[in-house]
């Protein structure tokens, strides 16, 4: 299942996968070029101008328990 909530009075979209536990927060709509994908379960998506578009987590749930699961609740 996956939730979408856009921010109040922002372009920044939150995505929260609970099939895949991913946490996506994405940032702009420009053009993908290529992720990036960090040791500690962060993906980079990078525009083809060098910008960041979005950071997926991976294993969200496990980042963020307890009182910063609401975190993950909210998107």
């Amino acid at each position: 299942m996956l939730l979408y909530k856009v921010l109040e009075n922002s372009r920044i979209v939150q995505r929260y996968d609970k099939e895949e536990d991913i946490l996506n927060i994405q940032l702009s709509e420009k053009e993908y070029w290529k992720s990036v994908e960090l040791s500690n379960g962060i993906v980079i998506d990078i525009a083809d101008d060098g910008s960041i578009i979005s950071f997926e987590i991976l294993g969200a749930s496990k980042i963020f328990s307890g009182d910063t699961k609401k975190f993950i609740e909210f998107a």
